[in-house]
C-alpha cells in the first residue's frame, strides 16, 4: 500500500509541475523601455522620428498619437462632436411646369427604420424652416426645364448627440393625357450630400451616399414595368438618383438614410510592429502635420494561459 502511495505522490509532482508551466511563471519577464535615437526638442513634418526600442519583448504595438491612432482612445465607441453641418447640391432634370415642386429634402429623429409607407407616414420629417432647399424654377415655359441647387450649407447642430435619418421625397401626380400624347417624363432628381463634422479638432467629410449613408428606397408608387420607361432609383458613391420617367399613374418615392450618429466612433488602433519576430531595436515613424503627439508602444510577452503588459510614452513635438 505504501508503494502505491508513493507513486500515487509521484504522478501528481509531475502534474502539477505539468500544469504550473503553464501560468504566468512560464512568461519571460518583460523590462520595456524607449527612448529617441535622435532627441532634439522638435522634428519637422516628413522627417523621419526614429524610436529605440529596448527589452526585446514578443510583442509590439504602435500607436502614433495622430488622429485615429491614439492609444487613450483605444476603447472609445463615442467622441464629443464639435462641429457638425450638411453641405449638399441637388439637380432636378427635365420638369415640365407641373412637375416642377414635389420634390423635398427633409429629416427625421423619429423614424423607426422600418422602411415602408406606414412607418414613413408615422414619422416627423422637417425641411428645418426652409434650410433643406431644393431648386426653384422661376420660369413659365410650360416644356422641361432645370434646376440646381448648389452648396447648400445646413447647421446641424442640434443634431450632434442625436440619431437622424436624411431623406429625399419625391412625390408627383399622373400625367394627364395631354402629357401622355407629348410623351412628357416625371423629372430626374440628382442628390450629391456631404456630411461634416469635427471631432477631436479634425473635420472629416462622409461622402458617399451608398457606403457612409446608407440610402434606401422605398417605391410607394412607381412604373415598373420594364417595356413603358420605368422608375429607376440608383445610389452609389456619389449620388442619389430618382428618375420618374414615365409617371403615367403617379410617381411616389422615398431615399432614405440609414441612421446617422454623428458621435459614435470606431475605436483607435494600434500597429502591430512585432509579433515573436526577431528583435526589433529600433522603429522609424513619419510625422506629416505639424502638432503635439504622445507615440505609445505596448509591449506583451505570452503565452496560452497568461501575458504580462508594459506601457511606455514619449510626447513629440511636430513644426513646419
Amino acid at each position: 500500500m505504501k508503494y502505491k502511495n508513493t507513486i500515487l505522490y509521484g504522478m501528481f509532482l509531475l502534474f502539477a509541475g505539468t500544469f504550473g508551466s503553464c501560468d504566468n511563471n512560464g512568461i519571460d519577464d518583460l523590462n520595456f523601455s524607449i527612448g529617441l535615437n535622435n532627441p532634439q526638442e522638435t522634428f519637422k513634418a516628413g522627417d523621419p522620428v526614429t524610436f529605440n526600442l529596448y527589452g526585446d519583448p514578443d510583442y509590439l504595438l504602435f500607436y502614433s498619437g495622430e488622429y485615429g491612432k491614439k492609444y487613450a482612445n483605444r476603447n472609445r465607441t463615442t467622441a464629443d462632436v464639435q462641429d457638425l453641418s450638411l453641405t449638399y447640391n441637388l439637380e432636378l432634370k427635365y420638369a415640365t411646369k407641373r412637375f416642377r415642386n414635389g420634390i423635398r429634402v427633409l429629416i427625421s429623429e423619429d423614424f423607426n427604420g422600418i422602411y415602408d409607407e406606414e412607418n414613413i407616414n408615422k414619422a416627423t420629417w422637417s425641411d428645418m424652416n426652409g434650410q433643406l432647399q431644393v431648386p426653384v424654377i422661376e420660369s413659365e415655359y410650360e416644356g422641361y426645364a432645370h434646376g440646381t441647387v448648389s452648396d447648400v450649407q445646413v447647421d446641424l447642430s442640434d443634431y450632434k448627440y442625436k440619431n437622424f435619418y436624411l431623406a429625399i421625397e419625391y412625390n408627383l401626380p399622373a400625367l394627364n393625357d395631354e402629357e401622355k400624347e407629348q410623351k412628357y417624363v416625371h423629372p430626374d432628381v440628382y442628390f450629391y450630400p456631404k456630411l461634416n463634422q469635427t471631432i477631436d479638432g479634425k473635420m472629416t467629410q462622409k461622402t458617399s451616399p451608398k457606403a457612409d449613408f446608407g440610402f434606401n428606397f422605398v417605391r410607394i408608387k412607381s412604373n415598373d414595368t420594364s417595356s413603358d420607361n420605368p422608375t429607376v432609383t440608383a445610389v452609389d458613391d456619389s449620388k442619389v438618383s430618382i428618375n420618374g420617367r414615365n409617371g403615367k399613374n403617379g410617381t411616389y418615392v422615398w431615399a432614405i438614410s440609414l441612421p446617422i450618429d454623428a458621435a459614435k466612433v470606431s475605436a483607435d488602433e494600434g500597429l502591430s510592429i512585432k509579433n515573436y519576430s526577431a528583435a526589433l531595436p529600433s522603429y522609424t515613424h513619419i510625422y506629416n502635420e505639424p502638432g503635439e503627439y504622445t507615440a505609445t508602444f505596448v509591449a506583451r510577452n505570452a503565452n496560452a494561459w497568461n501575458f504580462t503588459e508594459q506601457v511606455r510614452e514619449i510626447k513629440i513635438k511636430v513644426v513646419e
